[in-house]
């Protein structure tokens, strides 16, 4: 496995202004709404003709935040699956075990992976490339501070390390901005107001950066989100049959 060397910190996050952060709040109660729809959980299982699919959801959410991304996927010819370990509590040591071994046997069973991960979830998908890079055909990430991760939150993170009690958390946040050894995608929005949005992609690859224009907290459900990753899992996906 590759060993993980933090760069040097040179990028200092403005994080998001009060109005934009307050308007996420508000739209977190139209979300709420939304969560007690009865979408069902879609199914897992299958090839999927055009690829395989793991999606691993944001800070405090589970796989209830990703489950339309993830019927819109498998509408599409993608076998799309949940990381199956409940809330995201962070990089505890439980959920860093539980997604490493989701991949493993995910990547075991169907071949290298696709990997889309939102706020935090993408966070975990970069460490997932980093550690398993032949488990993982391309990384996507959607809001995901990857650069100055533990300072680029509305709240920053830096106080919760000691919570998560994961030795050396600091410098493998850090080294999260390193160039990945596969291919990758970040999705940014100016208007978030939970993350800093220029924490969330490399500005020397432009071509892979996209700006979808919405919310942070509706991001699971965005359908301009939905376009984006459907146009970025076609690459160098034959059609199906």
């Amino acid at each position: 496995m590759p060993e993980l060397i933090a760069s040097p910190a040179a990028y200092r996050p403005v994080r998001p202004p009060l109005l934009a952060t307050l308007r996420e709040f508000r739209l977190t109660f139209g979300s709420a709404r939304l969560a007690l729809m009865r979408v069902p959980e879609p199914a897992e299982g299958g090839s999927g003709p055009r690829g395989r699919v793991l999606a691993i959801p944001a800070l405090f959410c589970s796989d209830w935040q990703t489950r339309i991304l993830r019927t819109k996927l498998s509408q599409n010819g993608h076998a799309a699956f949940g990381w199956r370990l409940g809330t995201n509590w962070g990089p505890t040591p439980q959920l860093m075990d539980g997604v490493e071994s989701r991949l493993l046997a995910l990547a075991a069973a169907h071949g290298p992976m696709d990997l889309i991960g939102l706020s935090m979830g993408g966070l975990f998908c970069r460490w997932l490339a980093f550690r398993h890079p032949d488990c993982v055909r391309q990384v996507i990430t959607v809001c995901s501070p990857f650069r100055a991760p533990l300072d680029s939150f509305w709240l920053p993170l830096r106080p919760a390390l000691r919570v998560w009690r994961v030795p050396g958390l600091a410098a493998m946040a850090e080294a999260l901005e390193r160039p990945l050894p596969v291919p990758c995608t970040s999705l940014y929005s100016k208007r978030d107001g939970i993350v800093a949005w220029r924490s969330c992609f490399d500005a020397s690859r432009p071509d892979d950066s996209f700006d979808f224009g919405g919310s942070h907290v509706t991001m699971g459900n965005d359908p301009s989100v939905t376009a984006i990753v459907l146009d970025r899992l076609s690459r160098g996906q034959a059609a199906p049959a």
